[in-house]
């Protein structure tokens, strides 16, 4: 069993790390830190989150096993760089607005949800919680911005920017799922569907499950067949904001 002292150990390590500089060279290889993570990151691409360990990345940089340790101590040092590294060029383009708080979370929320699609490796490897290395920072100071003096607490705006990512997590990662399972079997939602309809039209009692059919069938047809996406995406990020200005709005009658 590991003891607490270790676990605090490894994670200032990890921070430490971190916060590091990744351009330098590193042992006998020429190689840096950043050169080993991008080595990572671009395996994970290709072959998925399963694929990763430490000599699968010493191959992809062309290292000895032994000499990643040398970039890294563990695996999940390496994850922490990885995923730190991912949102290094977050917001490139210009931070969220501070002028309309809405906008302002929309940019949040759409720049996540493409980050998530563009690295579906993410998800299923950054760790719940966070050592918090500079890029993420950075990205949480640009995050909590839209929310900044609009009425909430600290602990309100602490949980509202939460929420709005675990929202845009759930999509990104049911369109990933998707995508992997369109890969396989090679049918798009309304080739699926033309496989699927018969079979339950034939198999449900519409008079057992008269709401599931109706609610169903309207819902199919709104979509064209299409299971998850920019549609269902956005319902949800707007009814999440709809109640933050509830909560922001409760908060100014109450002055």
């Amino acid at each position: 069993m590991t003891e607490r002292g270790e676990i605090a150990t490894d994670l200032g390590r990890t921070q430490a790390l971190l916060w590091s500089s990744h351009s330098r060279p590193v042992g006998r290889s020429g190689k840096s830190v950043g050169d080993f993570v991008a080595a990572a990151i671009a395996l994970v691409q290709e072959q998925g989150a399963n694929a990763l360990s430490m000599r699968a990345v010493a191959a992809k940089l062309g290292v000895r096993t032994m000499a990643t340790y040398s970039f890294a101590p563990s695996k999940a040092d390496l994850v922490a760089l990885m995923v730190d590294h991912a949102y290094r060029d977050l917001y490139a383009g210009g931070a969220p607005s501070t002028v309309d708080w809405r906008e302002g979370l929309r940019t949040v929320a759409h720049t996540n949800r493409a980050l998530h699609l563009a690295h579906p490796w993410l998800q299923e490897l950054q760790a719940i919680r966070s050592p918090m290395g500079p890029h993420e920072m950075r990205k949480h100071e640009l995050e909590l911005a839209p929310i900044e003096g609009i009425g909430l607490t600290d602990p309100e705006m602490d949980q509202t920017l939460p929420q709005l990512l675990a929202q845009v997590a759930h999509a990104a990662r049911m369109e990933n799922r998707l995508r992997a399972e369109q890969g396989e079997t090679g049918l798009a939602d309304g080739e699926w569907w033309v496989q699927a309809m018969p079979v339950l039209e034939r198999l449900v009692d519409p008079k057992m499950f008269p709401l599931s059919v109706r609610v169903g069938t309207a819902a199919t047809a709104a979509r064209s067949g299409q299971f998850w996406g920019q549609e269902a995406f956005e319902f949800g990020l707007e009814r999440l904001l709809d109640g933050v200005e509830v909560l922001v709005q409760r908060r100014k009658a109450s002055r």
